[in-house]
């Protein structure tokens, strides 16, 4: 029998900690054994930072912007604490209508390797 992927949205008013959560609740499903990616829909780009050891990782948007050749999966995925694939998406400055059915697309996109994908989205 095939497992299931499983997503987990977090959401919520600025300010109330979501990046935080996020990343504390990815933290232990890896050390459950779990294969998560976490995709961040934040302008600020700070979802995976602990994950990444403090790493500020370039957002899909602004490297589709900036590269005019081909995008690899590396180019927009790295891999951080016990093997957290991360992934910023970017995301509408805050006040712009923010599209989270957008971002989930992309996110089962990116890997299908996941079982557990964690996505943090401004709101």
């Amino acid at each position: 029998m095939a497992k299931r992927l499983r997503q987990i949205a977090i959401y919520g008013k600025g300010g109330i900690g979501k990046s935080t959560t996020t990343q504390n609740l990815t933290a232990g499903l890896v050390e459950q054994g779990k294969h998560v990616l976490v995709v961040g829909c934040d302008p600020k780009a700070d979802s995976t930072r602990l994950l990444l050891g403090g790493l500020h990782q370039k957002t899909v948007l602004d490297t589709i912007r900036d590269n005019k050749t081909e995008i690899q999966l590396s180019d927009l995925e790295k891999v951080g604490f016990k093997g957290v694939r991360c992934v910023e998406s970017g995301g509408p400055e805050p006040g712009v209508d923010h599209h989270f059915h957008q971002h989930a697309r992309t996110a089962g996109r990116l890997h299908r390797r996941s079982r557990l994908r964690v996505l943090r989205c401004a709101r």
